[in-house]
């Protein structure tokens, strides 16, 4: 009796209404409820942060010996060629004067280059080779003026540029002097020249172009975040944390920034989730997914 009773309750055309209305509203929620925006998420982490100043370099042989003609005369053919090693004593060049004139190595070292090798005529102060001691090299940089507060002598360097490994070195010498560089996009700029320090690994040769990052000054245990997560708002820098799946605006103090990490003062504690590359799709209780 009540089965039935139930049947032509829904054969009714308020109840058939009322389902209708429930199955609407179902299908609206369905349809409009916003799914998680998949986003990347990182952890705020504790560590040693680092500011650096990154400048290209070039390997520049310590002691570079050059031998020129000593005299007016005819060169007897030079039979050293790139790359010959060099001892100390060795006789390099000799020239027919009305004596027989020789230059001879002041070094062990290699020869670097042979700017004339044929025999023949050669006039007195004509430049015949460069040799030197690759084993003795240094790196030169070039420095903004706007820079040079920070830096120090015997500010550890990190080199890169030759092969995988990371060279270590320090500042061994700054000039007092700045001179006019011209950059790459053709822009004068005021350089300081520096002098790096550091143990040459074998295979190297004098003008390898080589990536030198100054580490200006280190300060640990530092609450870290990858920059890429910082935004400006309302002239704060703040950031999008993960809290209940949800994005949350946090307002944060940024102390330092370098080499994509910032130092952060305040706003923020290790193991934090933060979202990065925040876009305009992202506001204060958007829901999230990650990545």
């Amino acid at each position: 009796m009540l089965k039935l009773d139930f049947i032509e309750i829904l054969k009714s055309k308020n109840a058939k209404i009322g389902i209708g209305v429930l199955l609407l509203i179902g299908f609206s929620f369905l349809i409009l409820r916003k799914n998680p925006k998949p986003v990347e998420i990182a952890l705020v982490t504790k560590g040693t942060y680092q500011q650096i100043l990154s400048v290209q370099g070039k390997s520049k042989i310590k002691e570079l010996y050059t031998v020129y003609s000593p005299v007016n005369g005819v060169m007897r053919r030079v039979e050293l060629h790139a790359g010959d090693q060099v001892k100390k004593g060795m006789t390099l060049i000799t020239v027919d004067w009305d004596i027989v004139k020789t230059v001879k190595a002041n070094t062990n070292g290699q020869i670097l280059k042979v700017y004339r090798g044929s025999a023949g005529p050669v006039a007195m102060g004509e430049r015949i080779i460069d040799y030197g001691d690759l084993s003795q090299l240094e790196i030169i940089a070039y420095i903004l003026t706007e820079d040079m507060p920070d830096l120090t002598l015997e500010d550890p360097v990190n080199i890169s540029g030759f092969g995988e490994q990371i060279l270590k070195g320090k500042i061994e010498n700054i000039e007092p002097a700045a001179i006019t560089k011209v950059s790459s996009l053709g822009v004068e700029e005021q350089r300081v020249p520096i002098s790096i320090a550091f143990d040459p690994p074998t295979g190297m040769g004098d003008g390898y172009e080589l990536e030198c990052k100054i580490i200006l000054f280190e300060k640990p245990n530092s609450i870290l975040i990858p920059s890429s997560a910082l935004f400006r708002q309302d002239e704060k820098w703040a950031v999008y944390t993960v809290e209940k799946k949800k994005a949350t605006l946090r307002f944060v103090n940024v102390e330092h920034q370098s080499e994509g990490m910032s130092l952060i003062k305040d706003g923020l504690q290790e193991g934090e989730s933060i979202i990065l590359y925040p876009g305009d799709g992202i506001t204060s209780g958007t829901k999230v997914i990650a990545e």
